[in-house]
């Protein structure tokens, strides 16, 4: 059987996204998550995990809409003048505003926040695929995961296929390991077992693919942080009975995590 990865993003955004997310990860229908250190709950939310054993996950890293790790004025151009990090539109249209001494200052913060709580990094990934912003802001992305010896999730793939080109040549120069085909809900609001099955054909999946989900329970919180809410529960709900149908192994493929990834 083949391995992939169900990982859901977020943990930490909200205390009922992480319940979900551990209720997830201890019942198999997903293998992996990732933290943002970033956000209010992200510390009440190790505590909820700690109690049922999970003891290591990935660290979402963020650059948008929260508040940072590092003190605004140690990170000048991440952040308006309210000391809030800019939105991913500012972000995604002005890339060349970042000074690359800022995202390595804030990264290196959001790492040890992370380490700080006593969990295991297994992984690296980026809120709204942050890392692949410019090829600069991905060289810390790579250097990173090389001195924490940590693979990365592959977020490439929402890139034109030059740009894509560019950036694996990038990861050819770091020891790092990355996942294969990235998974995500494209053509629907949320993914559905039609849309996993038209991305996961042979001549589609390299590496070990993974499918990008965002699970989680409603709460008044999360609807002032994002836009995914509804979806959350939707989602949550497909994997749940893709679980109990038994349509990974119908399929040939079996769940894994970041631990388990293969040679480079």
């Amino acid at each position: 059987m083949q391995p992939i990865i169900i990982e859901s993003d977020d943990f930490g955004m909200t205390v009922p996204i992480s319940r979900a997310i551990i209720t997830g990860l201890k019942t198999g229908v997903i293998s992996a998550t990732n933290a943002q250190v970033t956000s209010p709950h992200f510390e009440r939310s190790v505590a909820c995990a700690r109690q049922t054993g999970i003891t290591a996950m990935g660290l979402h890293l963020v650059l948008d809409k929260d508040r940072p790790i590092s003190v605004p004025a140690m990170i000048p151009s991440l952040v308006t003048q309210a000391g809030v990090c800019h939105t991913y539109q500012t972000l995604q249209t002005h890339p060349e505003q970042l000074v690359i001494a800022d995202v390595k200052r804030e990264f290196q913060a959001q790492i040890d926040r992370f380490l700080a709580s006593g969990l295991q990094l297994t992984h690296l990934t980026s809120h709204h695929f942050v890392a692949t912003l410019t090829p600069e802001i991905y060289m810390i992305f790579l250097e990173l995961a090389q001195k924490y010896q940590v693979p990365v999730r592959n977020e490439t793939a929402h890139l034109m296929p030059t740009e894509q080109v560019k950036y694996r040549t990038l990861m050819m120069n770091y020891a790092v390991l990355t996942t294969g085909t990235l998974v995500t809900a494209q053509h629907t609001p949320y993914l559905t077992p039609q849309e996993i099955e038209r991305q996961l054909t042979p001549e589609n999946v390299l590496g070990t693919p993974v499918i990008l989900s965002h699970i989680g329970y409603l709460s008044a919180e999360l609807r002032k942080k994002s836009h995914l809410t509804t979806n959350r529960l939707l989602e949550f709900n497909t994997l749940k009975r893709l679980k109990q149908t038994h349509y990974w192994q119908q399929y040939n493929w079996h769940l894994t995590n970041y631990t388990k990834l293969g040679a480079k």
